[in-house]
């Protein structure tokens, strides 16, 4: 499983940090009065155009990017009491599910989406992305139904890399790293596949082949803090400390997140 870094919160008691933080306070709410003005502006609208589908899309959308799941779902429910054989709408309704702890809701609307639009594919690769994790042989089900019908290569690669989770979860090793090779194979950019390829290696105590996984993730992407992270792991399971701590300052930088978790993984060595 990945390692994920912890936000740390600074605090400062000097006139400078106060000033800077009140400038950061005031930005904040002006984003947030900004996001508030855009809600009302498109409730607004909506109450004088009540049947514009598209408004109401564009509701839901910023209450999501506000973090207002609920009323998003509630927005995208009365879309549905309007229109209940629209698989869209089904499917939204289940992708913003996705973001509360209980997804059995969630599995109920993909469901649904499915049914009423087979080749709809979205909705098969959350619903599979929802049982891999569950270590449910159900995504291996909806994986290659998806890799059936559908022709898109960005889609049949996302197929292949939840069947490759699915295995993971399961300790079939040897099945997801097939599936992660397929993946970098149809499409090398594909930064998920390496990483959780170079997880499995890590585990397996391949230091050094995971540590060349992680390193190819960075060709693709310098600004991959995740890949980096994880080849400051594999320096340190090698005993390289110095490389390791190279790795995880770079991490770090890219995403503060990190930071926390490189501190206590340095500390233990």
């Amino acid at each position: 499983m990945k390692i994920k870094g912890l936000c740390i919160l600074l605090i400062g008691i000097s006139i400078s940090f106060s000033c800077n933080q009140a400038g950061k306070e005031e930005g904040a709410k002006k984003v947030n009065t900004a996001d508030s003005a855009s809600t009302q502006e498109l409730e607004a609208a909506i109450r004088a155009n009540p049947d514009s589908v598209s408004l109401r899309f564009r509701l839901v959308n910023e209450f999501s990017k506000q973090g207002k799941i609920k009323e998003a779902v509630a927005e995208t429910d009365s879309l549905i009491a309007k229109d209940s054989t629209n698989a869209a709408f089904w499917y939204k309704r289940g992708a913003l599910l996705m973001n509360l702890p209980d997804t059995n809701l969630a599995i109920t609307a993909f469901k649904r989406s499915i049914a009423l639009a087979p080749m709809f594919m979205e909705p098969r690769l959350d619903l599979a992305s929802i049982y891999a994790s569950r270590n449910n042989a159900l995504a291996l089900v909806l994986a290659d139904q998806v890799l059936h019908f559908s022709e898109d290569p960005r889609t049949q690669t996302q197929a292949r890399y939840l069947k490759g989770l699915y295995y993971s979860n399961n300790n079939e090793n040897q099945k997801a790293l097939q599936e992660f090779d397929t993946c970098i194979v149809n499409d090398y950019t594909f930064l998920e596949a390496y990483t959780e390829k170079g997880l499995i290696l890590y585990d397996q105590k391949e230091y050094a082949n995971a540590l060349k996984v992680f390193e190819k993730a960075m060709v693709v992407s310098n600004t991959y803090a995740e890949a980096y992270f994880q080849a400051g792991r594999c320096e340190l399971a090698l005993g390289n400390k110095e490389e390791a701590n190279q790795y995880f300052q770079k991490a770090a930088g890219l995403d503060k997140s990190y930071k926390d978790v490189v501190d206590t993984l340095l500390k233990k060595k």
